[in-house]
């Protein structure tokens, strides 16, 4: 029997709304990144999402025992909640509980620091990475304000003017490029360490925390080039010393002669990395210079 058009809709949509519609597979790294997120109990959140980076679609419902997330795109649709993959009506209908919460807005000065951020501990390789690299201590002690990006698999080094976050450089952990990547565009270079006369200018963040803890403030320009944002900041110091990697010799003598019109400026030739020497060592190497 032939059904006119508009019973025909009316059927379909009536037997579709009986059918559960199957999410797209979240990816392994999502449920470290939702367990991550600083929500309060029995409160629900929103956000951009993680996946598929569309405007605040995907929201977390934390019900004081487990966390359930979902994607509203119809592209993505991502679902689920600790250890188990829920349909789309399913998650939709734990959903539907609660208001979302809208995180603060921030000004357009200040990076806005992304929720696939979460703590260095969540990651046993981010923090083999400090410890082998001599950046431990910085970020224990709170001299360096460094997470996980769960979505790319770095370890991430907020860049801060003042007390205010105006960018991110992440390293990554798995051998994929960029080794270092700059998440926004600011020229700031990253600073460790406070309340020093004395800045040791090197060209990463990790060598930068090497030397935080000796009554000096490492600061790194992510990469050999000096920029006008760098004097201006390096102006505000006693004394500087510029220790670039070994093979950067040549563009650090240079640099030694351009900073040394703006403020005293040594040469720090290195035998190999800051990062890479062992602790006393590289102790031994930096109060030799920087006591004198």
């Amino acid at each position: 029997m032939w059904l006119g058009l508009s019973s025909y809709f009316l059927w379909l949509t009536g037997f579709a709304g009986s059918v559960t519609v199957a999410a797209m597979k979240s990816p392994a790294w999502l449920k470290t990144y939702v367990e991550g997120l600083d929500i309060v109990p029995n409160t629900k959140y929103r956000s951009d999402c993680p996946v598929c980076a569309k405007k605040n679609t995907f929201s977390v419902t934390d019900s004081g025992m487990q966390r359930v997330w979902f994607c509203f795109h119809a592209d993505c649709n991502v679902s689920g909640r600790t250890g188990v993959t829920l349909s789309r009506m399913a998650a939709s209908t734990v959903f539907e509980r609660s208001a979302a919460l809208v995180p603060p807005s921030r000004t357009s000065n200040t990076y806005e620091i992304p929720d696939t951020f979460v703590s260095v501990s969540r990651r046993v390789e981010a923090e083999s990475y400090l410890r082998k690299y001599n950046a431990y201590d910085a970020y224990l002690s709170g001299s360096a304000d460094i997470r996980y990006d769960v979505r790319m698999n770095r370890v991430v080094f907020l860049v801060q003017d003042g007390r205010r976050v105006v960018d991110a450089v992440g390293r990554s952990l798995d051998g994929r490029g960029p080794k270092w990547y700059r998440y926004g565009s600011s020229n700031s270079p990253f600073i460790c360490g406070e309340n020093s006369s004395v800045a040791v200018v090197v060209e990463d963040c990790v060598s930068a925390c090497a030397v935080h803890n000796l009554h000096a403030t490492g600061i790194a320009l992510m990469g050999t080039n000096l920029l006008t944002k760098h004097i201006e900041v390096l102006k505000q110091y006693n004394r500087v010393f510029v220790a670039l990697d070994k093979d950067a010799t040549d563009k650090a003598i240079t640099m030694v002669r351009t900073l040394h019109s703006h403020v005293p400026t040594r040469l720090m030739v290195l035998h190999t990395d800051l990062k890479n020497m062992e602790k006393d060592e590289r102790n031994d190497f930096l109060r030799s210079h920087i006591d004198r």
